[in-house]
């Protein structure tokens, strides 16, 4: 027994990240149980929210995750807050509080923490609780950019699934600064080394549309799946994404914090970047028709989760 815990710590740990499990589709239930084999024991996996609106199957998910990895950090997207069965529950957020104390008993992690990577160095994992802006509650705080075609907001606010699943109580701030102001009570007055924080939300409008390097990635998957690569991430849905993308306050939270990566999802689409010292990441397993058709770049590479730490150089 001496022997093998000598070897595990001299072992580098390293981080892995996800996002949008969506394990509600078996396809996806049956990817993450070919990640097994992928030798994660001494590794710590983020999970940047959406792996499921069930319970039951989110339970079930962190069961095999706890299996494979070290460590699991986790936070809630807005697919874990619909309310698809009320009586069941009550509402959105004490069904949020009812998660948190799930996952407490499990062992998944949701508050900051202090990770030993190797013999010398040390590194900080810290959730980021968060929900979107939009214009219509919060527009300062908002990602929300106007659409060319008239028609993609009302698609937008009748497509969204949130409008007619979640359940919220009356609140005496905008959901998006409940959040924040959950994050504040729960996170620690410093940090003694090197943080990721991760979140479900965009922090940064910039972040919706991909860079020249990131076309590169998805058309080089494209090409590889023998897709058309003429429109890009473009789809033929007129939605105006931006409405729900995410939030401002997210980005003043984490500047305070001063990460060298943040990690994120909900977009299903990948980004690789740096802005202004920090290193944004989006790497989400999204649906089957999504990896289909090449917009999920980089899941084939890694079969899965996404090594951001140690950093490639």
């Amino acid at each position: 027994m001496k022997l093998s815990c000598r070897r595990i710590m001299s072992e580098i740990r390293r981080v892995f990240a996800i996002s949008d499990l969506h394990v509600d589709y078996l396809d996806n239930r049956e990817f993450i149980k070919t990640w097994t084999h992928l030798h994660y024991h001494n590794d710590v996996l983020i999970v940047a929210g959406d792996v499921t609106d069930s319970i039951s199957l989110l339970k079930e998910t962190f069961q095999q995750l706890k299996k494979m990895f070290y460590k699991v950090f986790y936070v809630t997207g807005n697919h874990e807050l619909w309310i698809k069965r009320p009586e069941e529950c009550k509402n959105s957020i004490v069904k949020f509080h009812e998660i948190l104390k799930l996952c407490d008993s499990m062992g998944i992690l949701t508050k900051a923490e202090k990770i030993q990577m190797n013999e010398k160095e040390s590194l900080w994992i810290c959730p980021v609780f968060s929900w979107y802006s939009d214009q219509d509650d919060d527009l300062a705080n908002s990602l929300y950019m106007t659409a060319t075609n008239q028609k993609a907001d009302e698609n937008a606010r009748n497509l969204w699934m949130d409008n007619h699943l979640c359940i919220w109580p009356e609140l005496d701030t905008t959901k998006s600064e409940y959040f924040q102001n959950f994050n504040k009570k729960n996170l620690p007055d410093s940090f003694d080394g090197p943080v990721i924080t991760f979140s479900h939300f965009l922090p940064r409008k910039d972040l919706i549309f991909a860079n020249e390097i990131e076309k590169k990635e998805l058309k080089s998957e494209q090409e590889r799946l023998g897709k058309d690569t003429s429109d890009g991430e473009r789809t033929k849905v007129l939605f105006n994404f931006s409405m729900y993308a995410g939030c401002q306050r997210i980005e003043k939270q984490i500047r305070q914090i001063k990460p060298i990566i943040h990690v994120y999802g909900h977009q299903h689409r990948q980004r690789d970047r740096d802005i202004d010292g920090i290193h944004y990441v989006s790497h989400c397993l999204g649906y089957k028709r999504e990896r289909d058709a090449g917009f999920m770049w980089g899941i084939h590479q890694w079969k899965g989760p996404k090594k951001i730490w140690p950093q490639s150089k």
